[in-house]
């Protein structure tokens, strides 16, 4: 592999940081009662994305699960308008609520017309986000059998993981090109609340108010409040900031697990966003002028907002003006080193982040003024190219992805990961398993960063690596 010592010094300075993650499991004993009682469901969605494919909006109307007599609903904050494409293999919490103790075997799905689509086109400079004509689903109806059937006993937790498999549902014409048609295709599983599968990645809410023994309320998506319990083990990614400075101003991204007892959110992580009451989450597509020189204006794709900006709807690009006295921090770890990791000389089109700062609105026109500049994990997939593995000392090394996920078109390719003894291999021995004479298809989930000694190229640091059934 090219400048592979230059490779393992800035790997090095990043393998101090832990990128360390997290899972787990439950079961449950026999109720003697079940019509009488009640369990817990909570929604989580992910996806499974396609290349270029930056939204898939479809509009939710219901969610139920089947208990062998009533389809029983699990998700009553409907419709929601739910963009599939953004959450690139991570889990995105949506509603939590109350069914009847029973054996559920599962899960059906009804959506509405139109679906939006819409692609990165790399053709012109700077891209450009274009939208596919006359999108259409193919039926408004999904009903997904379990693989295996679940009893629901009282006070049971489980969350319902819906996977919408992007790759299967959006058809293609015999060129590789969008046709429109949108075949909804979903993956669906009942797992326990401290499965991995239905973990909590990057939940944006805005401070309400401290509550007690440390916990706090926030407010997300659709006006639903959660609570929110810290530990001692909790992350907080700016020690500069303490939770007793939050204020109504304050937006957090929280990962963590959805308590099957008390239904708090206990939170692994939590990252400050922004103190000053706007929060612009997305995809960066171009940085001008381009590492190392120091950025002054970025385009972002917006996925996320809060609160809503006047004449900003998630789906466009923002241009966004920098000066150089933003903080810059990657998410959720708490080490100075990050600075000189991720500043306004490293940024790079394809880098996830999230921008806060202060909205200033002058004659009914809404200006906005980066503060925070927070590089987030996020996740890609491929293939791994054969012959590219090389282990420096057990699990720290490097491979090559053919990367063919929604930021794969702003990325080299193929897009060199760099791993460390921290980093999580699902479904591999190891760094080592990455080996033969076929391309092995794979998930990377972790940081996009910009190699100052490998020619400034951006380079994927993995928090994970997972070898993928399909």
């Amino acid at each position: 592999m090219r400048n592979s010592r230059a490779m393992g010094v800035f790997l090095s300075i990043f393998a101090i940081i832990s990128l360390s993650s997290c899972g787990g499991g439950a079961s449950s004993s026999i109720d003697p009662n079940p019509q009488a009682r009640t369990a817990n469901v909570f929604s989580v969605g992910t996806d499974a994305p396609l290349p270029s494919i930056t939204a898939c909006e479809i509009t939710v109307t219901g969610v139920t699960i089947f208990n062998g007599t009533n389809d029983v609903p699990v998700m009553t904050q409907t419709p929601q308008v739910i963009d599939f494409a953004r959450l690139s293999g991570l889990h995105q919490l949506m509603d939590l609520n109350t069914v009847p103790t029973g054996t559920y075997s599962s899960a059906t799905v009804t959506l509405a017309n139109p679906p939006m689509i819409s692609y990165i086109d790399t053709s012109v400079s700077p891209p450009i986000i274009a939208t596919v004509p006359n999108a259409s689903l193919t039926v408004s109806t999904v009903k997904v059998n379990f693989a295996q059937s679940l009893m629901l006993n009282q006070n049971d937790t489980v969350g319902l993981r819906m996977e919408f498999d992007l790759r299967k549902s959006i058809q293609l014409d015999a060129n590789g090109n969008v046709t429109g048609q949108v075949n909804p295709t979903f993956n669906m599983q009942l797992l326990a609340a401290g499965a991995s599968d239905v973990s909590i990645d990057d939940f944006h809410a805005g401070f309400v108010g401290m509550g007690d023994n440390g916990a706090f309320t926030v407010q997300g998506p659709h006006g639903r409040q959660w609570t929110v319990q810290p530990s001692n083990s909790t992350v907080w990614d700016d020690p500069n900031i303490p939770v007793s400075s939050f204020t109504n101003n304050t937006i957090l991204s929280i990962s963590g697990q959805l308590d099957p007892v008390t239904k708090d959110i206990d939170a692994s992580e939590i990252e400050v966003v922004s103190m000053d009451g706007f929060f612009l989450g997305g995809l960066l597509t171009y940085v001008n002028p381009p590492s190392p020189q120091p950025a002054t204006t970025v385009n972002l794709y917006v996925r996320e907002e809060l609160p809503d900006v006047v004449g900003l709807e998630p789906g466009d690009i923002e241009s966004l003006t920098l000066d150089g006295s933003e903080q810059y921090r990657i998410a959720n770890i708490r080490n100075p080193l990050t600075t000189l990791l991720f500043n306004n000389t490293l940024l790079a089109a394809g880098q996830r982040v999230d921008i806060g700062g202060k909205v200033t609105t002058s004659n009914g026109l809404d200006t906005l003024t980066p503060h925070r500049v927070v590089l987030r994990r996020q996740g890609q997939a491929g293939t791994w190219v054969p012959g590219s593995t090389q282990v420096q000392s057990q699990n720290a090394g490097s491979f090559q992805l053919n990367d063919q996920w929604t930021a794969g078109v702003l990325l080299p390719q193929p897009l060199t990961v760099l791993t460390t003894d921290d980093t999580n291999f699902i479904n591999l021995s190891g760094l080592s398993g990455l080996t033969g004479a076929n391309p092995i298809p794979i998930r990377v989930v972790g940081f996009i960063l910009v190699n100052p000694e490998a020619n400034y190229q951006p380079v994927f640091i993995a928090r994970s690596v997972e070898q993928l059934n399909d």
